[in-house]
């Protein structure tokens, strides 16, 4: 739990406004510091919070306990989100709602609908078959029946998945020609419907719940990296092993292929000592203990910087280099693109780089935003350094499976469209290239020395 406090004004019924901190006391309340203290369980009609980010007005909360803890009395709220994001999550939002989602249903394709239907009876006869083994498997000493749920995964388990690759085929068929709009309301009644069997999966589980607010995550990173069965039942661990054996997970692992590679083909052509690395939206960062560990390169020749905005995921990054044995500098920065745009003087902060990279930050970029941040990028790239940019492709075969069952969306592009991203940067020697998998591109601006 977050013990971050931030400003904030309570209004009471008689019209005084009391200064105070908050923080979040726990999910749904939050602890509160006066700078002068009002009566006990004193009620509050209103509550404004002066986020760094936003300031947020509140409906009413009440005194409770040892006067240091505020509960809400109108609505149901967030507190780890109001705090932590500084935005406002209101739990009880979705029932305002819920008419207009229940109507939507009339939306969706009848032969939409029909694949749905006939997607959950297959499921669910293939979920009977396999408890069935783990149950009777339950009844032997453990290695006996970790024993038998192996062979069950090796013998069974390829039947499976050729049965869900052929169903995403079908689901590409009937939503390859959709609106966004259509995507959007289609896709929401597919998890419904198909919520029990996507819970049970691990990753998926964790790219719907998106706990740390966002689907791609350290966690989940790692997971695909992991590329295991995770779980307890055998039904479990194949919809937890279909998606991270997937080209669009194959195309994450091999980026740990791709990016040791790009560095130290520069870094050799570099006269640069140290060498300046900076990773924006860096993630659990795995790729830096391939580059550290048998990439041919000089640790300590290296400054490394990694930036993210999630704090979870830097401190990922930073056990990873600990164990691995870290470069010469370390550098983290809890900090969002958006700060990053809309600060200047980022050269005067952090200085050049000779390589920059960013593999899992302009999916989720609009064409404008995506251009601002790659110009802003671009101006911290050293004389002689290169930038590397990567993008799933718009044909990545793997986009309905994300999108639909992992309520995963990207934002894909094309080749000109990645390229269009460059117009207008000065000195610079543009590239596209792919990855292995032929899913994810991979655009390099290099700046003239």
């Amino acid at each position: 739990m977050s013990n971050t406090e931030v400003p904030a004004e309570l209004h009471d019924d008689a019209g005084r406004v009391w200064a105070a901190h908050v923080s979040a006391a726990s999910g749904l309340s939050l602890r509160v510091r006066f700078a002068e203290q009002p009566p006990p369980r004193t009620t509050f009609p209103r509550l404004i919070v002066k986020h760094p980010a936003r300031t947020l007005t509140l409906s009413g909360c009440r005194l409770v306990g040892e006067d240091d803890q505020l509960v809400f009395v109108d609505d149901v709220y967030d507190c780890h989100v109001l705090i932590d994001q500084g935005r406002l999550k209101n739990l009880l939002g979705f029932f305002n709602e819920l008419p207009l989602v229940l109507a939507q249903r009339t939306e969706v394709t009848e032969g939409f609908r029909g694949f749905v239907a006939d997607l959950i009876y297959d499921l669910t006869v293939y979920k009977k078959f396999f408890d069935e083994q783990d149950r009777t498997f339950s009844k032997e000493a453990p290695h006996v029946g970790v024993a038998a749920q192996e062979i069950l995964l090796r013998r069974a388990g390829p039947e499976f998945f050729r049965f869900l690759d052929a169903n995403l085929d079908k689901l590409a068929a009937l939503v390859r020609e959709f609106t966004p709009e259509q995507h959007e309301r289609h896709g929401y009644y597919f998890r419904q419907q198909l919520w029990p069997f996507i819970i049970g999966s691990a990753i998926m589980e964790r790219t719907n719940l998106k706990p740390r607010g966002y689907a791609g995550d350290a966690t989940m990173m790692q997971m695909i990296y992991d590329n295991r069965y995770e779980g307890v039942w055998a039904f479990n661990k194949l919809m937890h092993k279909h998606p991270v054996q997937s080209i669009a997970a194959e195309a994450v692992r091999s980026r740990r292929v791709l990016l040791p590679r790009l560095l130290k083909a520069h870094l050799d052509s570099s006269d640069a000592r140290p060498y300046r690395v900076l990773s924006v939206a860096c993630g659990p960062a795995r790729e830096l203990e391939d580059i550290l560990v048998g990439g041919g390169v000089d640790p300590q020749r290296l400054d490394v910087t990694l930036l993210d905005q999630d704090d979870e995921a830097l401190a990922v990054a930073r056990s990873t280099i600990e164990r691995v044995g870290g470069p010469r500098k370390l550098s983290l920065v809890n900090d969002s693109v958006r700060t990053l745009l809309r600060r200047k003087g980022a050269v005067e902060r952090w200085g050049q780089f000779e390589f920059i990279y960013s593999m899992g930050l302009f999916d989720y970029l609009t064409p404008p935003v995506a251009k601002a941040v790659l110009a802003r990028l671009y101006e911290l790239v050293a004389p002689g350094g290169a930038l590397v940019v990567g993008n799933y492709h718009q044909k990545n075969p793997g986009r309905f499976y994300m999108a639909y069952w992992c309520d995963w969306v990207l934002y894909y592009r094309t080749e000109e469209e990645m390229l269009a991203l460059t117009t207008g940067l000065p000195e610079a020697r543009v590239t596209v290239g792919y990855d292995a998998t032929g899913c994810q591109m991979i655009l390099r601006v290099e700046r003239a020395a």
